[in-house]
């Protein structure tokens, strides 16, 4: 077996923290058109190869590259979670410089004779790849989080209220958030224009914890930090050479794959289209998955909590027809988590009607305005029990205020029409 390149920090400058996930650290840096992605497992990375790419077409893919580090470096390195949101740092020495206790990798928690660490690389998502665009315009990305698609019941209590919607619910009972956000997941999917914008103007109204926003590469805009409404167009668009009413419609287009010349719609091969089929290899929900799992034998049990397990099983095995056992199904309801807690990236650029190169994922509007694009899909983390203990947790937090709710009249509008939620 290969050893991964080593890399070498000090080729790379502009270091600066994006994010935490289940199971990464997010950094980027510059070097030539790459960005570092620093995972705190390799097994992410042949989850995705074997589980998540047959559902997802390459030009949604960031591809990873396992690569190696010295762990001084990473020590180093991970002093930059530590700093203030934004905040880059311009060249690894000068990260070197800053005090050892900022780092998120003390020396003590080193085991002794470690030389190195495996890592994840990416492309940098906030960004537009083999662009010759003038680099005078934004890069404008949006990152959301589309959460589950399609509308299931659940044992015991059928509500008319989706998933997240539901532990949206117990989020603000929790005092997590002070108020609900408008947004719907099944909005977003519905293929109805009217439905998917309303649900992204909501988004940008209210972020809470499904929508960020940067603006060449700096977050200007989430639940933590907002720009106010009025502001928009000044901060997207400063040459005022488009407006925030086109970037939600261009954002409708490339996310259902639909154009200006056709009925608008959600095509099975738009970004949206492919995590919802994903999303509904899942036939049992939360609920059951809760119940079969607890039901499960103690060895089990333990097949199923070993992380590196539905990488080596594959995913043919995992939809095989010829087995619909528990573990079965309870593996498809996990990898189908996976899809329904994953992020889009999209990163809008406008072309210059003067323009004659531009790259070939061009949406054109009907006003005559032209973004380039790039879309993306990341945070393919494998889920384990763990989630849906913890998720099950939550729903039922969600089901019993909407149960005090529905006897007080509840005011939240109902995702799906009451009188077709079926008995379970």
């Amino acid at each position: 077996m290969t050893s991964s390149p080593v890399v070498d920090l000090r080729d790379y400058r502009s270091f600066c923290f994006r994010g935490e996930g289940q199971a990464n650290l997010v950094i980027s840096a510059k070097h030539a058109a790459t960005g570092s992605r620093i995972a705190k497992s390799e097994r992410v990375n042949k989850y995705m190869e074997r589980i998540i790419t047959p559902f997802i077409e390459p030009q949604f893919r960031v591809n990873p590259h396992i690569v190696e580090l010295k762990i001084r470096d990473v020590h180093h390195l991970a002093k930059v979670p530590s700093l203030p949101a934004d905040e880059k740092v311009e060249t690894f020495d000068e990260l070197v410089q800053l005090p050892d206790e900022l780092s998120f990798l003390p020396f003590s928690a080193i085991p002794k004779g470690t030389k190195r660490l495996g890592c994840l690389q990416m492309l940098d998502a906030t960004s537009i790849p083999n662009t010759v665009l003038t680099k005078t315009e934004n890069t404008i990305t949006i990152e959301v989080k589309p959460k589950q698609g399609f509308f299931q019941n659940h044992p015991n209590f059928n509500v008319p209220y989706c998933n997240n919607c539901i532990l949206q619910i117990e989020k603000c009972g929790s005092g997590r958030f002070s108020e609900m956000y408008d947004f719907c997941p099944l909005d977003l999917y519905s293929g109805n224009y009217g439905r998917m914008r309303h649900s992204l103007e909501s988004l940008f109204r209210d972020p809470h914890r499904n929508l960020r926003v940067f603006v060449n590469g700096y977050l200007v805009h989430c639940d933590k930090k907002t720009v106010e409404q009025s502001d928009f167009d000044e901060t997207f668009f400063p040459d005022r050479r488009a407006k925030l009413d086109d970037l939600y419609h261009a954002l409708c287009l490339v996310l259902s794959g639909s154009d200006e010349n056709s009925p608008f719609q959600l095509h099975d091969s738009s970004v949206l289209g492919q995590i919802l089929t994903a999303q509904k290899i899942d036939s049992i929900g939360l609920g059951r998955a809760f119940s079969l799992y607890n039901a499960l034998p103690g060895n089990v049990k333990a097949e199923i909590l070993d992380k590196t397990r539905l990488a080596r099983k594959g995913l043919d095995a995992i939809l095989s027809p010829a087995k619909n056992d528990a573990q079965n199904l309870i593996e498809r309801y996990l990898v189908s988590a996976t899809m329904k807690d994953c992020s889009i990236m999209v990163s809008l650029k406008l072309v210059s009607p003067s323009s004659g190169e531009y790259p070939s994922d061009v949406v054109t509007l009907a006003n005559g305005t032209r973004f380039a694009y790039s879309i993306k899909i990341v945070d393919l983390d494998p889920k384990t029990p763990k989630h849906i203990q913890n998720a099950y947790t939550r729903l039922s937090a969600g089901l019993k205020i909407l149960r005090i709710g529905i006897e007080q009249g509840v005011r939240r509008k109902p995702c799906v029409p009451p009188e077709s939620v079926e008995n379970v």
